[in-house]
C-alpha cells in the first residue's frame, strides 16, 4: 500500500485532505486510485454524525457558516481506519475514512507473484545452456517457491 496515515492538521475552518490523495473532483479518478491502492473507504456525513443541537451543526446548517472545526468525525467500526479527508459536499460536510483492504491487497500480491514466476520461467527458457541458464534456473526456483499457495 502506498498511502499511510498522516497527522490530520485541519485548516482554520476544519477541512483537510491527505497529501497523497489526487487533487481532483472526478469521482472516477478517485475510485480508480482507491482501487489501485487496495483501500476501502467509508464516508461519515456530519449531518448524520452529530446532533442538531451541536453548536457546529447549528453554525453550518442553520446559520450558513462554513467552519466545521468543532466536529470530531466518528470513526467507522473495525480496525485500521484513518482519515483521508474532511471536505464539503452539496449536502453536508463529510469525513472520508480509509483503510487497507487486505483481501484486495493479497490478490494483487498473488497476481504479481504469478507474473514474476512466469517471467522468470520465460527468461530461463530463453537462456543458452551454461552458466546463465543455471543462474536463471536458481532465480526461477526462488521465485516459484517464495510463496506457497494452498499448502
Amino acid at each position: 500500500m502506498s498511502i499511510k496515515p498522516e497527522l490530520v492538521e485541519r485548516d482554520e475552518n476544519g477541512y483537510w485532505v491527505h497529501s497523497q490523495i489526487p487533487e481532483t473532483e472526478d469521482h472516477e479518478i478517485l475510485k480508480k486510485w482507491i482501487e489501485d491502492n487496495c483501500l476501502e473507504f467509508c464516508n461519515v456525513c456530519m449531518e448524520d454524525d452529530i446532533d442538531e443541537n451541536h453548536p457546529t451543526f447549528k453554525l453550518y446548517f442553520e446559520d450558513g457558516g462554513c467552519n466545521i472545526s468543532g466536529w470530531i468525525p466518528s470513526k467507522p467500526q473495525g480496525d485500521g481506519w484513518f482519515i483521508g479527508g474532511i471536505s464539503a459536499t452539496d449536502d453536508s460536510p463529510v469525513c472520508s475514512w480509509l483503510r487497507l483492504d487486505v483481501t484486495k491487497l493479497k490478490a494483487k500480491f498473488i497476481e504479481a507473484h504469478r507474473e514474476a514466476e512466469k517471467a522468470a520461467f520465460e527468461y530461463f527458457c530463453a537462456c543458452d545452456v551454461g552458466e546463465e541458464r543455471f543462474q536463471a534456473s536458481e532465480i526461477y526456483e526462488r521465485i516459484r517457491t517464495a510463496t506457497r499457495i494452498g499448502g
